[in-house]
Order: structure tokens, then C-alpha cells, then sequence
């Protein structure tokens, strides 16, 4: 198994929807191949962090929100202004 066959399976792998033996082929792979484990280990981090992320709701304070929203008036009017809208 190279990287290539790695990625072709990596949503099976990390869904944990493939056959045993495959798996063992990924795992052994990855034992040898630090380019693939750290590709494997981001999306898993990713995965953890969006589920996380929408168990819960993220409530952004007014202020934050307010100085976004003038940032981008202030932006939008500098792109008006030069013929850029």
C-alpha cells in the first residue's frame, strides 16, 4: 500500500467502514510513513474539533460583532469611493 492508496481510503479509515484487513494494511503504512500519519492525525484533530464545536453554540460579544461590522462599513465605503464596489 502506497500513499496514494492511503488517501483514496482515508474517509473509510477514519469512519472505521472498511474491511479488518485493510485497516491493517493503513495501520502498517502509517507505522512506516510520517507524511501520511500526520495527514491521518490532522483531519482526525479536525473531525474532534468540528464535533465539539457543534455541540456546543459559539456567542460572539456585541462589541466584537459591532467593531466587525464597522471595520467592514469602513471597508466597503473605501472600495465605493474607488470605484471598486
Amino acid at each position: 500500500m502506497d500513499c496514494n492508496d492511503v488517501k483514496e481510503q482515508l474517509g473509510d479509515y477514519l469512519d472505521k467502514e472498511m474491511l479488518a484487513e485493510l485497516c491493517r494494511e493503513i495501520d502498517a503504512h502509517l507505522m512506516h510513513c510520517k507524511d501520511c500519519t500526520v495527514e491521518v492525525d490532522t483531519i482526525r484533530k479536525t473531525i474532534v474539533l468540528y464535533q465539539a464545536d457543534s455541540n456546543r453554540s459559539l456567542q460572539v460579544p456585541l462589541r466584537v460583532t459591532q467593531r466587525l461590522e464597522q471595520a467592514l462599513a469602513n471597508e466597503y465605503g473605501k472600495g465605493r469611493q474607488a470605484g471598486t464596489d
